[in-house]
C-alpha cells in the first residue's frame, strides 16, 4: 500500500501518544507527504513534523482551530501552498467528557459538539473543495468511535456526534462519488492514548481489569494500529471502498459487553 507522492492532512495530531500522531506516522512512513494540524500546539506540531521529516517526507505544522471554518480554509490552503496538493485528509481532532447524562453542562455540550460534529464537517467540506478542484479525486476518512455502534455510559454527547458519523460519511460518501472521492471512517475502541487518559475507568488497576476483560482481544489497541487501517483506507487498495465504517476494537463491538 503506498502512498508515494500522495499529501495528506491529519488533524489532531500533535501529541505523540495520540491517534493522530498514529495517523500521520503510519501515513508517512507508506510514503506521503503528511501536514499535521492541532490547536494552539505549535512547538508539539513542528516536534511532529521534524519527525516525519526524518522519514524522508514533507511535513508542515498548521496550527488551527477546527471549529472555526475560516481557520479551517486558511489551513487548507496553507497545506496546498507547502505540499503542492491535498490528495487524503484525516478528520480526527476530537474531544471527550465523562458526566452522566443529567450531569451535562452547556459548555461541555458546545465544546463536544463543535469539535467532533461542526469540526469534521468544516474540514471535510473545505478538503472536498480542493480535491474537486484538483479533478483527481480524493481520500476523505474520519476518526470515529466503537460508539458510533455502541452506547456506553457517561459519554452520552461524546457517543451521539460518533454515531452521528454514519449518517454523515454516508451522505458524503453518495455526494462525492461523482468526483472520485471515497469517504469512510474508523472506528477505535479502547486506545492506549492521551484522550483516553483521563477515562474515571482507567484509574484504579481493578478498572484497568474490568477494560481488559471487556475487550475479547484482552487488551488495548495501538495509535499505530489505527494509523494503518488509515493507510489501507488511503491508499489504491480501498479504490472500491465508500461509505464504509471499520470498527478497530480488538472486537469489543461484538462482545457479550455489547448492546
Amino acid at each position: 500500500m503506498t502512498l508515494h507522492g500522495k499529501a495528506a492532512l491529519v488533524t489532531g495530531a500533535s501529541d505523540p501518544r495520540s491517534i493522530g500522531w498514529g495517523i500521520a506516522h503510519a501515513l508517512a512512513q507508506a510514503g506521503a507527504d503528511v501536514a499535521v494540524n492541532d490547536y494552539q500546539r505549535a512547538p508539539e506540531l513542528e516536534a511532529r513534523a521534524a519527525d516525519l521529516r526524518a522519514l524522508g517526507r514533507r511535513s508542515v505544522p498548521v496550527v488551527a482551530d477546527v471549529t472555526q471554518p475560516d481557520q479551517v480554509e486558511t489551513m487548507i490552503e496553507q497545506v496546498v501552498a507547502q505540499l503542492g496538493r491535498l490528495d487524503i485528509v484525516v478528520s480526527n481532532a476530537g474531544v471527550i467528557r465523562w458526566e452522566r447524562f443529567l450531569d451535562i453542562t452547556p459548555a461541555n455540550l458546545q465544546a463536544v459538539v463543535d469539535v467532533n460534529l461542526k469540526g469534521t464537517v468544516y474540514v471535510c467540506q473545505a478538503a472536498a473543495r480542493q480535491m474537486i478542484a484538483q479533478g483527481e479525486g480524493g481520500r476523505i476518512i474520519i476518526t470515529s468511535s466503537v460508539q458510533a455502534d455502541m452506547q456506553f455510559p457517561i459519554t452520552p454527547v461524546y457517543g451521539g456526534t460518533k454515531k452521528a458519523m454514519h449518517n454523515l460519511v454516508g451522505v458524503l460518501a453518495l455526494e462525492l462519488a461523482q468526483y472520485g472521492i471515497t469517504v469512510n471512517h474508523i472506528g477505535p475502541g479502547w486506545v492506549q492514548s492521551a484522550l483516553n487518559d483521563p477515562s474515571p475507568e482507567l484509574q484504579t488497576p481493578a478498572g484497568l481489569e474490568a477494560q481488559r476483560q471487556a475487550v475479547p482481544l484482552k487488551r488495548a489497541g495501538r495509535i499505530e494500529e489505527m494509523g494503518r487501517a488509515v493507510v489501507y483506507l488511503a491508499s489504491e487498495d480501498s479504490a472500491y471502498t465508500t461509505g464504509a465504517f471499520i470498527r478497530i476494537d480488538g472486537g469489543l463491538g461484538i462482545s457479550k459487553y455489547s448492546r
